[in-house]
Parts: C-alpha cells; sequence; structure tokens
C-alpha cells in the first residue's frame, strides 16, 4: 500500500496548542532550520540547556525533576497523614 503522506527525510514537523486557540484555524509556518538554530544560540536569556541541547543534559533535568515531583509528592502525603492525625485527635 503507497504511503501518500510520506515526507522527505530531511522535513521535520513540530506542533505546539496554545490554549485559547481552539477555534483558531491551524497556522503552518515553514522556518529556515539553521536560521532558527542559529537565533536560539545567540539569544542569551534563553538557557543553555535550551540553547544547546544535549540529549544527555535533558535526560539529567528530566530525572531532577522527576526527583523534585517525587519529595513534593512525600511531603504533601505528610501534611495530609497529619491533618488526618489533628482531626482525629479532637
Amino acid at each position: 500500500m503507497p504511503n501518500h503522506h510520506r515526507q522527505k527525510p530531511t522535513d521535520h514537523q513540530v506542533a505546539e496548542f496554545i490554549p485559547g486557540t481552539e477555534t483558531t484555524d491551524a497556522q503552518y509556518i515553514r522556518v529556515d532550520q539553521h536560521e532558527t538554530i542559529a537565533k536560539i544560540r545567540s539569544d542569551e536569556s534563553l538557557p543553555d540547556l535550551v540553547r544547546f541541547p544535549s540529549l544527555e543534559r535533558m535526560r539529567q533535568e528530566i530525572e531532577r525533576l522527576r526527583e523534585e515531583r517525587t519529595k513534593m509528592r512525600a511531603e504533601r502525603r505528610r501534611e495530609r497523614v497529619q491533618q488526618k492525625e489533628k482531626g482525629a485527635e479532637q
């Protein structure tokens, strides 16, 4: 079965959903990858992880965020248990 939607190997598609735009028609913009990357890398207001991404750095950052989220969940659990204990004492 032929695939009529096959892209050239150099084509990349990126999509972003922006809340509040559900009723707006989709907009497709073709960008020159080289120019776009150069602009991103030269923007010193962006974090280095954005300007110079590497898979290893991204994996490390994801792991750090997961650990942080786990700690926050544990803290919320402790707070709920303490609240229940206080309620039971009254």
